[in-house]
C-alpha cells in the first residue's frame, strides 16, 4: 500500500534509459591495453565460482576497474549504457530503479525486479513496503569490477532477481604489498555549473603478510543542470556523496581466510534534473532545461553495511559463509501542489514527505565442489530478516502546522517485517570435455507482516486513525536448466531455461474495498539460446543470444480511495536479441560494439491499470539501440604514454505510460524520441605513477529525453506538464591521479 502520490519518492517517476554495449568487451578492451595482441577476458563469480565471462553459459557483462576508469564512471548511471538490456528510472542523485531486459512497470513499480549485491551481500529491501525498487547509487571507486547478469537468477541469487542481478565487487586487501592512490576531479556541465570529486585509498599488509587492511574514502559533488526560474532556483538535481570503506583480510591458515568489511555512503540531493514538457506537443513549457515547483524537493539516502566472509578450503569442497547486516535510510520531500490543488480545490502548496528505513540481516552458507570437469556442484542455505519503518505525510505548506487547511492531518505510519528461508543447489555434469548440463533449484519460504496506521482526508471520518494489520506466508520454487556445448576450444553454444520471482505479500484493505487483501508473487520463465566465440587467435570476440520471457502475475500499483494498493495485473511477453563484439585490430587499437532488440508487451488485458487491449508496450524499453567504442593507446617517450577513447551510443524511442489507457485509471502514454550521444576521452600516463585524464561527454550537447512520468496526467488528463528527465549535457572534465606502490 502506498499513497496516491507515492511515485514522487522516485521524484515524479522521472527516468533515464541505459544504452547497450559489448558484453564484457569494454572490460576486455581495458585489460588488453599494452598487454599483447589478444583481448583478455575477465574472470567473474556469476555462478558462485570463478570462471571467464566467455565460459559462462549466459549473458554476463563484467566491467573491471580499468574499464570503469576508461569511461570515467563514478556511479551506475555512468556505466549503465555499456550494458546490453539495462534500463533505469532515475530518482535524482540518490537512487535508481533498475530494469534488465524490459522487466519493469516503470513509475508504478515499488518492488525491485533486479537483485543488487555488494560483494556477496544483497543490498536493499526485499519488499515493496521498504521501497525495494529504489536501488542505492553505489559509487564505483576502488571496485575490482561490476558484474551484470542478464535474465532471471532465481536459483543462486533468490528473490527479486527477475530480470537479472547487478553485483558490485570491491577490491580486496592485498596481503603482499603496500599501496596507496589518490585522485582529484573537476568538471563543468553545460546548463549547470562546476562539479568536483576527491577519492583516496591505502592498503597496508600486516603481520608479515598474514593479514592486510584496505581503507578508502570519497566525496563527490555533481551539479544539477535544470533550473526553476519561477522560484529562483539554479542547478536543481545537484547531489553530494560522502562515503568510505574499511576492509580487513586475515589468512588464518593456508586453508582458511576471513574478511571483515564496513561500508558507509550517504547522498544528499536537491531534486531531479527534469524539464516540464507539454503533454500534447512535447514542447518545453518554459525554457528547454526549466521546471517549476512551488516547494523545494530535497532528498537524502544512505547505506551502512557490515559483513563477514569466511572461506574454508576443505579440499573435498569449499565452504563459504557470508554474514551481513545493513541499515538503509531514505528521506524525501516532493511537491504535489498541482495534483492536490485539483483534488482538494485549493491553491495551497502541498508537499509529500516520506521517511523510510530498513534494517536487514542476512546469512548465507554454501558448499562448492572443486573444479574437476566431471561433476561440479554448489549447495547452500540462506536466511533473511528485515524490519522496515515508513512514514508518509501530506502537508499543507501554507499553514504553520502543515495540517490540511490548518485543521486536518493526513499521515501514515507503515511498519512491516520480512523473513525468508531458502535452500538451493546447482549441479553440473560433464558428459564429455565438450558437453555439460547444469541443473539448479531453489526453494524459499517467505513470511511477512504489515501494519498501516492512517489518517486521511479521503476517509469517511478524517479525524480517526485507521489501523490495519495483516500477514502472509508464501512458498516459491525456482529452476535452472543450462546445457553448454563447446564446438571448439574457442566457440561455445548454450541454452538456458531459468525462472525467477518477486515476493508477494499482504495488502492494505479499505473498508468495503473491492481489492484482495494480499497480492501474489509475480514469476517469469526465460528461454534463451546463445553463442560465445573467441576468434582470430584471440584478437576478437563475438557473442550473440536470443531470448523469450514469459512474465505472469505482474505486480504493480493502482489507486483506490486516494491510496495506492499492490495488485497483480496481467501477463507480459518479452522477446529480444543481444549481440556484442570486440576486435583488437592492431596491438594499440581496439574497437567494440553491440546492438540490441527488445519487444516487451502485455499479452493480456489489464483493466485494473486501464489497459483494455492486448499488446500494450511496456514502459522504459527501447526496441532498438546500439553502441560503438574505439580505444587507441600510444607511446610518447621518456616514460610517457597515452590512450584515446571514443564512444557513440544510440537509444531508440521509448514510452512512459500505456497507449490507449483508460483516463483516470491508467497512466497515459508519452512517447520519447530516440537520440544519439558521443563521448571522448584522453589519458596521459606519466612517470612516478602519475596520470592525467581529460574527457568530454555528450560532445554535441544533445538534449535527450531519456524518460518521463505521466502519473499526474492520469488524473489531470492533458493539463499537467510532463516532467521529463534529460540526458546529461555536454560536460568537460579533468582528473589528476597519483599512486604509490
Amino acid at each position: 500500500m502506498k499513497f496516491l502520490s507515492k511515485k514522487v519518492v522516485l521524484h515524479c517517476g522521472v527516468a533515464a534509459m541505459a544504452l547497450t554495449w559489448a558484453t564484457g568487451v569494454l572490460a576486455q578492451q581495458a585489460a588488453a591495453t599494452n598487454s599483447g595482441t589478444s583481448i583478455e577476458t575477465v574472470v567473474v563469480t556469476a555462478e558462485k565460482r570463478s570462471e571467464s565471462t566467455q565460459n559462462v553459459a549466459g549473458e554476463v557483462t563484467a566491467l573491471t576497474a580499468a574499464a570503469l576508469d576508461q569511461i570515467h564512471a563514478n556511479s551506475f548511471s555512468d556505466f549503465a549504457r555499456t550494458v546490453p538490456g539495462v534500463s533505469y528510472f532515475s530518482g535524482g542523485p540518490t537512487n535508481n530503479l533498475i530494469a534488465i531486459r524490459g522487466i519493469t512497470t516503470g513509475g508504478t513499480q515499488l518492488g525491485s525486479a533486479v537483485g543488487i549485491y555488494l560483494d556477496d551481500v544483497p543490498v536493499g529491501a526485499s519488499t515493496q513496503f521498504g521501497l525495494g525498487s529504489q536501488s542505492f547509487n553505489i559509487n564505483v571507486f576502488d571496485l575490482d569490477r561490476v558484474e551484470i547478469l542478464n535474465g532471471p537468477q532465481g536459483t543462486l541469487y533468490g528473490s527479486n532477481a527477475l530480470g537479472g542481478t547487478v553485483k558490485y565487487v570491491t577490491a580486496a586487501p592485498d596481503l603482499n604489498s603496500f599501496g596507496a592512490s589518490a585522485e582529484v576531479e573537476g568538471s563543468s556541465t553545460e546548463h549547470g555549473s562546476l562539479n568536483d570529486g576527491l577519492r583516496a585509498m591505502v592498503n597496508m599488509p600486516l603481520f608479515d603478510g598474514k593479514a592486510a587492511i584496505r581503507v578508502d574514502g570519497l566525496q563527490q559533488y555533481d551539479s544539477g543542470y535544470t533550473q526553476d526560474p519561477d522560484h529562483g532556483r539554479k542547478d536543481v538535481g545537484s547531489g553530494r556523496t560522502l562515503g568510505g570503506r574499511v576492509s580487513f583480510l586475515a589468512q588464518i591458515t593456508p586453508d582458511i581466510d576471513m574478511r571483515l568489511s564496513a561500508y558507509s555512503q550517504s547522498i544528499d540531493g536537491s531534486g531531479a534534473d527534469v524539464s516540464f514538457r507539454d503533454f500534447t506537443t512535447h514542447k518545453p513549457v518554459e525554457g528547454p532545461y526549466d521546471q517549476s515547483y512551488v516547494l523545494k524537493q530535497p532528498g537524502e539516502s544512505s547505506l551502512s553495511l557490515y559483513s563477514a566472509v569466511l572461506n574454508w578450503n576443505l579440499h573435498w569442497a569449499n565452504l563459504t559463509s557470508v554474514t551481513g547486516y545493513q541499515y538503509n535510510h531514505g528521506r524525501y520531500l516532493s511537491d504535489e501542489s498541482e495534483l492536490y490543488d485539483a483534488l482538494l480545490a485549493s491553491p495551497d502548496p502541498f508537499g509529500l514527505p516520506v521517511n523510510t528505513s530498513t534494517k536487514k540481516f542476512t546469512q548465507e552458507v554454501r558448499l562448492a565442489s572443486p573444479d574437476n570437469n566431471t561433476f561440479e556442484w554448489v549447495i547452500g542455505g540462506y536466511y533473511d530478516r528485515e524490519i522496515t519503518d515508513e512514514s508518509v505525510d501530506l502537508i499543507d505548506a501554507a499553514t504553520p502546522s502543515g495540517t490540511l487547511f490548518g485543521v486536518l492531518p493526513f499521515f501514515g505510519y507503515l511498519p512491516s517485517t520480512y523473513r525468508e528461508l531458502a535452500a538451493f543447489a546447482d549441479g553440473t555434469y560433464f558428459f564429455s570435455d565438450k558437453f555439460d548440463v547444469t541443473l539448479g533449484i531453489r526453494y524459499s519460504q517467505q513470511h511477512q507482516t504489515y501494519q498501516s496506521n492512517l489518517q486521511s482526508l479521503f476517509f469517511p471520518n478524517p479525524f480517526v486513525i485507521n489501523h490495519y494489520a495483516a500477514g502472509s506466508d508464501q512458498n516459491v520454487a525456482t529452476y535452472l536448466i543450462n546445457p553448454r556445448y563447446h564446438v571448439t576450444d574457442d566457440t561455445m553454444i548454450y541454452a538456458r531455461i531459468s525462472s525467477g520471482f518477486r515476493p508477494g505479500g499482504p495488502n492494505f484493505v479499505l473498508p468495503g474495498g473491492a481489492l484482495p487483501p494480499s497480492f501474489q508473487p509475480d514469476k517469469l520463465w526465460n528461454y534463451e539460446l546463445g553463442e560465445k566465440s573467441t576468434l582470430l587467435d584471440g584478437k576478437a570476440t563475438l557473442n550473440f543470444d536470443v531470448y523469450d520471457i514469459e512474465w505472469t502475475g505482474i505486480q504493480t500499483t493502482v489507486n483506490a480511495g486516494g491510496i495506492n494498493q499492490l495488485v497483480n495485473a496481467g501477463n507480459a511477453r518479452v522477446q529480444g536479441a543481444e549481440m556484442s563484439f570486440g576486435y583488437r585490430i592492431l596491438p594499440d587499437l581496439t574497437v567494440s560494439g553491440s546492438a540490441a532488440y527488445t519487444d516487451a508487451k502485455l499479452i493480456t488485458t489489464s483493466p485494473i491499470i486501464g489497459v483494455n487491449y492486448k499488446g500494450a508496450r511496456l514502459p522504459l524499453s527501447p526496441k532498438f539501440n546500439f553502441a560503438l567504442n574505439a580505444n587507441y593507446s600510444f607511446e610518447i617517450g621518456d616514460g610517457f604514454s597515452g590512450a584515446v577513447n571514443a564512444s557513440d551510443a544510440y537509444l531508440g524511442d521509448r514510452t512512459a505510460g500505456y497507449a490507449g489507457s483508460t483516463p483516470g485509471v491508467g497512466n497515459p502514454v508519452y512517447k520519447l524520441a530516440g537520440y544519439n550521444t558521443l563521448d571522448l576521452g584522453l589519458a596521459i600516463y606519466m612517470p612516478r605513477n602519475m596520470e592525467v585524464d581529460a574527457y568530454l561527454k555528450n560532445v554535441f550537447d544533445v538534449r535527450g529525453e531519456v524518460s518521463a512520468s505521466t502519473i499526474n496526467n492520469q488524473y489531470l488528463l492533458g493539463f499537467a506538464p510532463v516532467p521529463v528527465y534529460l540526458s546529461q549535457p555536454r560536460t568537460i572534465g579533468l582528473i589528476l591521479k597519483v599512486s604509490l606502490d
